[in-house]
């Protein structure tokens, strides 16, 4: 039974509304205290605004907030500064940055200001120009891709992970090794990395493509832009989709990527359901054109972004699961991509590849390409010689003995040198 009267309510209302009061009272002195002390201590307050006093207050503020913070990266000073209550740092720290008119956010370890870009530290470590501006929601997307589309998230389920794919991503070293392949496509283009505004007429200019070679050819490794040297540049679509037809007939390793320029690229995709989740589509809107109209170079860094296809690189302090990394070890064990021969050693002459594509063609390897070059059947990118007409076309002529012959089996490779030197000739670097 209560120790109050069950008619008289007056004395335990009375002490609740004590009660209340005090707690107010207590809060009101505390956030009074605190102000009092940030206008008697400004001085001190800006000397102990160093790299630890940042952490610590980022650190006890931002984790409140549920903002996306490396938690390992931020730890606490021992600086007697702070050999305070932890209510009272709560209420400092809190109201400092309330009243601060500068931005508290974090993101993969680095500054973000109020408008949402990165800061400074993280342009000096991805080796961004000082002022360039490279907006969080991209790294969010990334690290989205990454995660959540069905290549990641289906090779995660069949190997039992319910965590993530990426133990740790390194955003900035990613972003270093795509801008500085950018760079050298601007370079090759203009002969000015410094060019800051672009036209119609410049866009129509740069590459629709180009052609890497690789040191790297480690199968368990993810992709890494720092070992390739391009060594190709496709300047017109033609250029391209002849490349890439001799590549697919010819099985060449071609290390080719293609490249969208166009104003089109500049602009957020309208996916429907189905696409979203398995398409890299940062937000450009936080990316606009300069006030002439002109576009910017973070506009066309975005465009090569979105068609290099926004995958996290390996580098820096990127890690992948352990499980995952042991899998895609496993995996390298058994890969061989199918090429007879890379570009880079066909053009630097370490494969005599008209020697080897003879040698293949006589061994059947090329019968059906063989068996179109006699009928004047020409290649469709989107559909190889005519799809399942050409397959019943062909299997039947070999059901009735067809077999290429000597002169045929000279033609076609004679034809694929000729093309392959000839576009080699207009696309080296």
């Amino acid at each position: 039974m209560s120790i109050f009267s069950i008619n008289d309510n007056s004395n335990y209302t009375s002490i609740l509304s004590q009660a209340k009061a005090n707690k107010e009272s207590k809060e009101n002195s505390k956030i009074n205290f605190a102000n009092t002390f940030l206008k008697q201590n400004v001085t001190k307050l800006n000397e102990i605004e160093n790299k630890n006093s940042q952490t610590l207050i980022r650190s006890e503020v931002l984790n409140s907030t549920n903002n996306n913070i490396n938690k390992n990266y931020y730890t606490k000073t021992n600086s007697p500064n702070y050999d305070i209550s932890s209510e009272f740092k709560n209420s400092i720290y809190t109201l400092k940055f309330k009243q601060a008119d500068i931005s508290n956010n974090t993101a993969y370890g680095y500054s973000v200001d109020k408008e949402g870009y990165m800061g400074e530290d993280f342009n000096e470590a991805a080796g961004l120009p000082k002022d360039f501006k490279i907006h969080k929601s991209t790294l969010d997307e990334i690290q989205r891709y990454n995660e959540n589309s069905h290549f990641f998230a289906d090779k995660k389920e069949y190997l039992g992970i319910s965590g993530n794919y990426f133990t740790n991503i390194d955003m900035a070293n990613t972003i270093k090794q795509y801008y500085n392949q950018f760079n050298q496509i601007i370079n090759h283009t203009f002969n000015n990395t410094n060019k800051t505004s672009f036209s119609e007429a410049d866009l129509n200019s740069l590459p629709k493509g180009y052609s890497v070679s690789d040191t790297n050819k480690d199968f368990a490794s993810l992709e890494r832009l720092d070992t390739q040297t391009i060594i190709n540049y496709y300047n017109t679509q033609e250029q391209y989709d002849e490349m890439e037809q001799l590549g697919t007939i010819a099985s060449i390793s071609l290390g080719l990527q293609p490249l969208d320029f166009t104003p089109q690229s500049m602009q957020t995709q309208n996916l429907d359901q189905d696409s979203v989740r398995d398409t890299f589509n940062p937000d450009m809107s936080f990316y606009p054109k300069n006030e002439d109209g002109t576009y910017t170079k973070e506009d066309l860094f975005m465009s090569f972004l979105k068609a290099s296809g926004g995958e996290v690189l390996a580098g820096g302090d990127t890690k992948i699961n352990p499980i995952i990394q042991s899998f895609r070890e496993a995996m390298a064990k058994e890969s061989f991509d199918g090429s007879l021969a890379s570009l880079d050693d066909i053009m630097t002459g370490k494969v005599d590849f008209a020697s080897l594509l003879k040698g293949y063609a006589q061994d059947g390897w090329f019968d059906a390409d063989i068996y179109a070059m006699e009928k004047g059947i020409k290649w469709q990118n989107h559909i190889g010689y005519g799809g399942a007409w050409f397959d019943n076309q062909f299997n039947q002529a070999k059901a009735n003995g067809w077999k290429a012959s000597s002169e045929s089996i000279d033609s076609f490779v004679g034809s694929i040198m000729d093309r392959l030197n000839n576009l080699i000739g207009q696309t080296r670097v």
